[in-house]
């Protein structure tokens, strides 16, 4: 696997996890002010930089704001293919019919559950 670089021109954000959240997941606030990792018609609100224990603070960023950023897949997926949601806050190149498009692969990834990395879409 290539080199996992690092996140120069995002602006990292602390956000509390309400159940424990992997590196490189889309999370939505919910409504008691914790995350959640979010579904597949959802882009969420941010993407964890770390791995964040349940009921802890960890470091995110925005899924709006673009730059590169951790990216769970969901399938393999190669540089260049279209970044688009999967359930439980993971990242696909497959578009189904209620899969939201946020980016481009930017590091490949053997398969479900890999982490690669995206550019957001701003």
């Amino acid at each position: 696997m290539a080199e996992m670089a690092t996140y120069i021109g995002i602006q990292p954000r602390t956000i509390l996890a309400n159940a424990a959240l992997g590196r490189g997941i889309r999370v939505s606030l919910n409504s008691s002010g914790s995350c959640d990792a979010s579904g597949i018609t959802d882009a969420g609100d941010y993407i964890t930089l770390t791995a964040i224990e349940a009921a802890k603070v960890g470091n995110a960023t925005s899924m709006h704001g673009g730059g590169k950023v951790p990216a769970i897949s969901s399938e393999a997926a190669a540089v260049g293919d279209p970044a688009y949601t999967a359930a439980s806050g993971k990242f696909s190149k497959t578009s189904g019919s209620s899969a939201v498009l946020v980016g481009k692969w930017a590091l490949a990834t053997s398969g479900a559950d890999v982490l690669g990395e995206i550019e957001l879409a701003v």
